[in-house]
């Protein structure tokens, strides 16, 4: 049936149907899908009736609501910067940004003048402030902002105190709960050496401060201030109810290789404008690290035994599953196996809420890239 009517209704109502479609990289299904430039309308009507309004352009545009063809105008933080190279009409660079609701590359588009680009691009630095002036586009199905003289384009750095530091980077609001919450965690552990252990770090004024102020991951999941803390509640408890269903499980040495199973990423992680890795966590890695730092500890407490030693080293070594997926040995035993299905399950779940809540579409459906499937959105 064809229809020759269009309004603008009609045609973003088009583009909307087949949004998750086209983010398949590519692999469509059945007609071919006609692509339309979505000019996104001022309201939109929601399928309860219901209006949404497209939020002025002086405040912050969030990463996670942009879409082909929208202007912006807001500040992002810089996660890393690509040298300047040459193009068919001058030079451009691209790097690129984040905020508390995802990442996307900014490609800004010189002229001729190469040292007038070096000038921009020098103008800020990793881990800064910057406002994006520019236009989003569609690349390769992927978004990007494109920065140019031609569409009014700039970037400018931002000095502290000029930009909300909240609408960067998450952050946990019950940090304070989550602490007492963990504390009774670690002292129901009744084996004497293991709440001993657990209280030589989470005692420790110095780790805990550390830990608390922790993300989980940088994007992932629990990819905020508290998400460490928020994240590892979460995987403990999960594991004392699979200890519940399982009696035959060493509730303690689960309880506590789930409160310690990522006690590395304490060092992997900088949080200044936006998430990032530090050395040691690149070079080494989170499950290397957390493996000295607990042997570490394991060696200041007189007559901890060799064999539980070795059993929380092999959780923490294994709990990724797999080699593939970063661990340097598999789960052998029962109770390392449940910390490393409960840790992955937190982490999944959490990732597809997160993308659940943050989707700025009308669609039913978007398409994610980690879990590599569709995520339905009512």
């Amino acid at each position: 049936m064809s229809c020759n009517t269009s309004t603008p209704e009609t045609d973003a109502g088009m583009v909307i149907e087949h949004t998750a479609v086209r983010q398949l990289r590519n692999r469509t299904y059945g007609a071919p899908t006609i692509r339309r430039i979505y000019i996104p309308l001022p309201i939109a009507k929601t399928a309860n009736g219901q209006t949404r309004e497209r939020k002025p352009m002086g405040s912050k545009q969030l990463v996670s609501e942009l879409k082909p063809g929208d202007r912006v105008d807001s500040y992002f933080s810089v996660n890393y910067k690509k040298p300047v190279s040459d193009y068919k009409y001058g030079s451009m660079f691209e790097f690129r940004v984040a905020d508390k609701s995802g990442q996307i590359t900014v490609k800004y588009w010189g002229g001729q003048d190469k040292q007038a680009v070096q000038r921009i691009f020098a103008s800020f630095d990793r881990e800064q402030v910057v406002n994006v002036k520019g236009e989003v586009a569609e690349y390769k199905g992927a978004l990007e902002i494109s920065v140019s003289e031609k569409n009014g384009g700039s970037i400018s750095r931002l000095p502290e105190g000029q930009y909300d530091l909240s609408q960067l980077i998450r952050s946990y609001d019950n940090i304070d709960d989550l602490k007492r919450k963990l504390a009774e965690l670690v002292y129901n552990v009744k084996d004497d050496s293991l709440r001993k252990l657990l209280i030589a770090f989470f005692k420790d004024e110095r780790f805990m401060e550390d830990f608390a102020a922790s993300p989980a991951s940088i994007t992932l999941h629990s990819a905020a201030v508290g998400g460490l803390l928020h994240h590892t509640i979460n995987v403990t408890e999960l594991c004392i109810r699979v200890a519940e269903q399982h009696p035959e499980l060493d509730r303690d040495l689960v309880v506590a290789g789930a409160l310690l199973h990522d006690i590395g990423k304490v060092q992997s992680f900088k949080v200044t404008s936006n998430i990032t890795m530090t050395e040691d966590g690149n070079l080494v890695g989170h499950i290397i690290l957390g493996d000295h730092e607990l042997i570490r500890r394991i060696a200041e407490i007189e007559g901890f035994p060799e064999l539980t030693a070795s059993k929380l080293r092999h959780i923490l070594l294994s709990h990724h599953g797999r080699k593939e997926w970063g661990s340097p040995v598999e789960p052998l035993f029962p109770e390392a196996l449940a910390v490393h299905e409960a840790d992955d399950l937190d982490a999944k779940l959490d990732n597809m809420i997160t993308k659940r809540e943050d989707a700025a579409t009308e669609d039913d459906w978007i398409w994610d890239q980690k879990h590599q499937r569709l995520i339905y959105l009512k």
